[in-house]
């Protein structure tokens, strides 16, 4: 059984892609935009990065050999742009705050249409199933750079339930 807060490395490959997925389905994005994976390229653009692989938040195990497991998977949506009005900024903040809301499936307005997640996808690894995404914080200007990029930020939590029998 593997000990208490250790990494579930099959969980974190397969709810990177899952979570990837995910957000590039976000009824906010632009027909020609993706949300990228541990990139963000120099010039602008939108990208996530797990923070530290998938944890163990609860692990117990029956007499029946039964295992079922908690696990937490911390990432961060990073938006590169180049923020030089406020108008702008607050778009950028309202989009992240918007992309958070909708991956707690509440529901969010864009363009006067309303939309709301239903469900979340399956992970295509053993018996691991998305229990909840949250947001750890609101979006927030993280850094800004000479050439007037910024970088602003929205932190989530993903919980996933692993149960298997031994």
């Amino acid at each position: 059984m593997p000990a208490k807060n250790a990494i579930d490395i099959d969980g974190s490959e397969a709810v990177s892609a899952a979570l990837r997925a995910l957000l590039n389905q976000f009824p906010g994005l632009k027909p020609d935009e993706k949300i990228l994976f541990s990139t963000v390229p120099e010039n602008g653009g939108i990208g996530f990065y797990p923070t530290s692989g998938a944890m163990y938040i609860q692990n117990k195990k029956d007499i029946t050999g039964h295992v079922s497991q908690m696990c937490q998977y911390p990432f961060t949506v990073i938006y590169r742009t180049g923020a030089d009005t406020e108008e702008r900024r607050l778009r950028v903040k309202e989009f992240l705050d918007a992309l958070g809301k909708w991956l707690e499936r509440q529901p969010v307005m864009i363009l006067g249409e309303e939309y709301q997640l239903k469900e979340y996808p399956d992970l295509a690894s053993g018996n691991r199933k998305i229990q909840s995404i949250n947001r750890t914080n609101p979006a927030y200007l993280a850094a800004a750079y000479e050439n007037k990029t910024e970088d602003w930020v929205m932190s989530g939590a993903l919980i996933y339930k692993n149960e298997f029998d031994e």
